[in-house]
């Protein structure tokens, strides 16, 4: 009969790679890597010893604990007992849980000495905790398998060598753990802060008629939701003071090599995948990185501009082990004595200052509200925040001073905030395509963006259709908008551009044409559309219809972008639209630096004379097209789902 082990987690470091990790996973059988899992039991790796790098790697699981043993004070990973006039030792009690089975007690009595009443009502595992929003439910307690596990206090994590598991399976019975015993800790709460006021806004806006609004302000008694922000809360956090320890310097004997992909700057030339061992310190560099952004702070050259923080992110991402102290972090390309000073705070105090005050901050609160808006850039944001503006009744108030696809993306922000599911945008993609070929048969499609890098969820859909005839392509965007209008999907248009039709469906020139009415060239000179898409059936609509004809289609409005792209260059725009954003701009940056080649999605052009460089020659499908530009590039093939930069 097979043995049945408690929950076990398997704790990532040391291990060489991913697929390592799974090969043990799959033999073990029994790993849960959910924070959501109740766990109790780790199982690490035989070179994992060291006191501090256990707790960083149950801190980066959302595990926050502090050392305990019975009677025993760990050193590093090595046990010594506890020295005369140290704290009294702490011994095992057992006692009965309400299901009757042996609960073990660590009690800090002497082992001669008695407890009072109360304090045996205060040490009790009965005794309240409140849960740290970062570590998992620990609520439950592991189910008696053998006398090693009997009445485990569910407060208490053990961390075990690997060989304990094969031991087992060769004794044919869970083994005492006393052997492999690396750690054994207490798990404690770190509050750990959120966006303030997560709530939606109020529905109102939705009434508002296009283009414009008049009136009195009728809004005030419903000012809740999302852009009404928090106070700043009182002052702001001062950093506290990191000071070095000797367990920092042992840790240098532990760093894994690095990466070769790491050992240069360009993110197009790493594997980077959607989920990392280190996202939940990614999470806290990407509040830093938009409070830069919406600060301006784009503009400063020193190492806190936004493009410092989006190059350290996208090195991190890469990394693929768990990060385990600050020189190990240091010698990532892109990053700064910045960041490695965030993750020194980060890995003691399990919080960063910075965006403890962010979060905190009353101006970029709301400017992070509006900015959330469609085709408001982060210095309207500021512009309106200058204007007096707080909230969305504010904006509702102004409305009328909106450019058009402000007002719509104002009108249906809350809709178009909602995410969507791969199948929906699956379905949308169909559509789009299906309606093309009914105007002009033999049109192809790839849906790009977040979705073909692996997302689970959308706020977004960006669909790249191409046709084999260039005459076809030629100002196809006003076909199919005009398409899509008629049939109601496309209720309103945001924007629309007619650039890459207008110079014939060339190539970007490679000193670019001048620039119109002064406007900043970005990485895509496509012909493309930004709309508001509905779809415009209901399963209950010819009855709601027939009760009353102007009855509103409840079908919630999503984003959707069309582009348009000729034959002959369709390889590039795929590339350009799959993202990420660090991707794009670093394979802009390397074909400049490296290859002296200038990259758009419209197509490659040398840097030296101007000339078109046709990478896609001889390709017979969109796929291959892509893989041909990789290929022309000198860059080896990643697959859309490894390219996660952002």
């Amino acid at each position: 009969m097979a043995l049945e082990f408690p929950p076990i987690y398997l704790l990532k470091a040391h291990f060489k790679d991913i697929s390592e990790l799974n090969a043990l996973g799959k033999r073990i059988g029994v790993v849960f890597n959910t924070k959501e899992e109740a766990v109790n039991l780790f199982l690490a790796h035989e070179k994992l010893k060291s006191k501090v790098r256990i707790e960083l790697e149950l801190r980066q699981i959302g595990v926050t604990t502090e050392a305990v043993a019975s009677g025993i004070e760990f050193n590093h990973g090595k046990k010594e007992q506890v020295q005369a006039g140290s704290p009294p030792k702490k011994r095992r009690k057992v006692e009965k849980n309400s299901d009757g089975r042996d609960l073990i007690v660590l009690d800090s009595s002497t082992e001669s000495g008695t407890e009072t009443e109360s304090e045996t009502e205060r040490k009790s595992p009965k005794s309240s905790r409140t849960a740290s929003p970062r570590s998992p439910p620990l609520s439950r307690k592991l189910p008696v398998k053998s006398d090693a596990f009997s009445g485990w206090d569910k407060d208490i994590i053990k961390v075990l060598r690997v060989a304990w598991y094969d031991d087992s399976v060769k004794a044919g019975q869970l083994l005492p753990t006393e052997e492999y015993l690396v750690y054994e800790g207490r798990v404690i709460s770190v509050p750990k802060p959120t966006w303030p006021n997560n709530s939606k806004p109020h529905e109102l806006l939705k009434t508002l008629p296009l283009p414009e609004v008049t009136g009195a302000k009728p809004y005030e008694k419903y000012r809740t939701g999302r852009f009404k922000p928090h106070a700043a809360g009182g002052r702001p956090r001062t950093p506290p003071l990191i000071h070095e320890t000797t367990s920092d310097h042992e840790e240098e004997s532990q760093i894994p090599d690095l990466p070769d992909d790491l050992k240069q700057p360009y993110s197009c030339r790493r594997q980077t995948p959607l989920h990392t061992p280190n996202d939940d310190f990614i999470a806290q560099l990407r509040v830093i990185e938009e409070a830069r952004l919406l600060t301006d702070a784009e503009k400063n050259t020193s190492e806190y501009s936004v493009r410092a923080y989006s190059g350290a992110i996208s090195s991190i991402a890469a990394y693929p082990f768990s990060l385990a102290s600050a020189r190990e972090l240091s010698r990532l390309p892109g990053v700064g004595p910045s960041t490695v000073k965030y993750f020194k705070e980060w890995e003691r105090y399990g919080y960063i200052t910075e965006v403890e005050n962010i979060k905190k901050d009353e101006r970029i609160t709301t400017w992070r509200s509006f900015y959330g808006i469609f085709d408001v850039a982060e210095k309207t944001a500021r512009d309106w925040y200058n204007k007096g503006w707080r909230d969305l009744d504010d904006v509702a108030q102004n409305f009328g001073s909106l450019s058009r696809s402000q007002q719509i993306g104002a009108k249906f922000y809350e809709e178009f905030e909602e995410r969507m599911s791969r199948d929906e945008v699956e379905r949308i993609g169909a559509i789009v395509l299906h309606e093309a070929n009914k105007i002009e048969p033999g049109f192809e499609m790839v849906i790009c963006g977040s979705y073909r890098r692996g997302k689970p969820d959308m706020g977004d859909v960006d669909v790249v259709l191409s046709h084999r005839d260039e005459n076809v392509t030629l100002h196809f965007i006003n076909r199919i908008r005009e398409r899509l209008e008629e049939t109601g999907h496309i209720t309103h248009s945001l924007r629309q551009y007619t650039t890459n039709s207008k110079r014939g469906q060339d190539p970007l020139a490679w000193k670019a044409n001048p620039k119109p009415e002064g406007k900043k060239r970005g990485f895509d000179s496509l012909d493309k559309i930004n709309v508001a898409w509905q779809d415009p059936e209901w399963p209950s609509m010819a009855e709601d219809r027939e009760r009353d004809p102007q009855a509103k289609n409840p079908n919630i409005h999503r984003r959707v972008d069309i582009i348009i792209t000729p034959w002959k260059t369709a390889g590039c725009a795929i590339v350009g639209w799959t993202g990420g954003h660090m991707f794009e701009r670093d394979l802009r940056l390397y074909c400049s630096q490296k290859l002296n080649y200038k990259f758009d999605s419209s197509g490659v052009r040398r840097l030296d004379n101007g000339a078109w460089v046709d990478l896609e020659a001889g390709a017979d499908t969109l796929l291959e097209k892509e893989r041909k530009v990789f290929e022309g590039l000198g860059l080896k093939w990643i697959e859309p789902t490894m390219r996660c930069t952002d």
